[in-house]
């Protein structure tokens, strides 16, 4: 199917434009929270249309760079992981890869940023991390684990990176994949506090081994639990 010229044209000026209001806004040092130009006047200082800002507008709230206020304003993000949970979500989807590759995928960056946040973790952070994992404990003892304690506790592994990229990118993907989590816990809390544990043990000790060894096992753990959770694709 051909896509017609005239509208091949407009999603590459809406491109245009928007590529442009991302320069305007690094330009203009907006922080998230600050409102965005209005539609005319990006688009009398662009030269093109309303119609034209309005879609590239859209495309930014899509990739979660702006939130837009209806009857408002339009304001650039203060949760822009939003943004990478849309793309993810689409690529999951239409993606036919299979669970042994988004174990692969999820292992990697995981164990990618645990190793960041063994070298730059202050003491701080590691008692920050110490305290998720009791967070976590007091859950499972108390019979109420659920995915937001397993999110908080690699949150918080995330937030000893200091790497501002890589808290957004692994916070997104902890929270797409929340549901599979949950299963995964409900199917055997045991081996959930089991392997929380030595993550962070192995975080403590800063021994990225033990850590990427840890990973490893609660990543097979969860990839059965997502097989069980993924609906079948029809064909």
């Amino acid at each position: 199917m051909q896509v017609p010229a005239a509208r091949q044209q407009r999603k590459s000026l809406s491109r245009q434009v928007m590529e442009s209001i991302e320069r305007m806004i690094l330009e203009q040092d907006l922080r998230p929270g600050d409102p965005l130009p209005t539609e005319a006047q990006i688009a009398g200082e662009l030269m093109v249309s309303k119609s034209s800002v309005r879609e590239a507008v859209k495309m930014l709230e899509a990739l979660g760079v702006v939130e837009i206020r209806r009857g408002l304003c339009t304001v650039i993000s203060a949760s822009p992981e939003q943004g990478y949970m849309n793309v993810m979500l689409s690529h999951l989807y239409l993606n036919d890869g299979s669970a042994e590759e988004l174990q692969v995928f999820r292992r990697t960056i995981e164990t990618a940023y645990t190793a960041l946040a063994i070298d730059a973790a202050s003491e701080s952070d590691l008692a920050a991390i110490q305290k998720a994992l009791e967070a976590f404990r007091e859950k499972y003892q108390a019979n109420t684990l659920e995915a937001s304690d397993d999110v908080a506790f690699h949150n918080q592994i995330l937030l000893a990176t200091h790497n501002a990229f890589l808290i957004s990118l692994g916070s997104a993907l902890n929270e797409l994949f929340s549901e599979t989590i949950a299963v995964s816990i409900n199917l055997n809390p045991q081996i959930a506090m089991s392997d929380h544990e030595e993550i962070c043990r192995a975080i403590l000790c800063r021994d990225k081994e033990a850590a990427s060894a840890a990973i490893r096992k609660s990543a097979e753990q969860w990839a059965a639990a997502y097989k069980i959770q993924k609906p079948p694709l029809e064909r």
